[in-house]
């Protein structure tokens, strides 16, 4: 009866909540059978909702996953949302995919021009490139300001408006430098990767804090946030910098990916 009262769940919903925190943390049955001495068979069948398992079971299996039951039932780590909600999660998930892949082609004409200022680029490709980097990569980061609304996460909420604000900057210097051949050139392009830079760290320790609904995940994610905004505002590193940025990107589309998984199965 405390166990209950503790999770105020039962069967079968205690069953998908194991389940949902065992894949968050990134271990399989038989890696947490491993840590709370109980028979993979058993495991099976508590995750399954086919049996109601006994308190201390409990106790052991939430004890292996590092979780608090007090602070479990204070509060769920899954929200109840609206279809609405979840819609606009796997829009920023698929506009998130769009901006990485178009950013090579971005990346490939900023690399021709840094070369050579006299690239023979299209003044309409380029345009609309960027322009289609700033789209996606701005309702990229609303799917992130979602999050922060569903989850109460105070650190992700203006972290993602601050980088769809500093896209719009580093954009705006592209295009301006494009048209009008500006010769400080370095100097505007080392404040974009300042600003990008600080905007990333903001939104690195926003990351960190998806760690009690993401596991390792978001703390991977947030320290290669964290990493990527410290190598821009260097400047001298910028280059690791985009690097890192790719990886983080990644990161950040799984992340985006496991909360629309997580509002779906609720």
């Amino acid at each position: 009866m405390e166990i209950k009262q503790a999770t105020t769940m039962e069967q079968p919903q205690l069953g998908k909540k194991i389940l949902e925190l065992r894949k968050a943390n990134g271990l399989t049955q038989e890696e947490l059978v491993a840590r709370c001495n109980i028979n993979v068979r058993t495991i099976q069948r508590i995750e399954a909702g086919e049996v109601t398992p006994r308190g201390h079971t409990i106790r052991s299996i939430f004890a292996a996953l590092d979780i608090d039951l007090d602070q479990l039932r204070s509060k769920p780590s899954i929200p109840k949302v609206s279809k609405k909600e979840a819609q606009w999660i796997i829009l920023a998930f698929i506009s998130g995919l769009m901006y990485f892949l178009l950013a090579f082609w971005e990346g490939f004409m900023d690399y021709q021009l840094t070369v050579s200022m006299d690239a023979d680029i299209s003044p309409w490709e380029y345009t609309l490139v960027k322009l289609g980097i700033l789209l996606f990569y701005a309702s990229f980061m609303l799917g992130f300001y979602k999050m922060g609304h569903i989850w109460g996460n105070s650190w992700i909420k203006p972290a993602s408006l601050l980088g769809i604000a500093g896209i719009v900057i580093c954009i705006v210097a592209d295009l301006y430098l494009f048209h009008i051949n500006d010769t400080n050139a370095m100097a505007v392009m080392a404040g974009e990767a300042i600003v990008f830079g600080s905007i990333y760290i903001v939104f690195g320790y926003g990351l960190v804090n998806y760690q009690k609904e993401f596991g390792n995940m978001a703390l991977a994610a947030g320290i290669v946030a964290i990493l990527t905004g410290l190598a821009f505002i260097s400047v001298v590193f910028a280059l690791l910098g985009l690097m890192l940025l790719a990886v983080s990107e990644v990161l950040a589309l799984v992340i985006l990916y496991r909360a629309y998984d997580k509002i779906r199965n609720q």
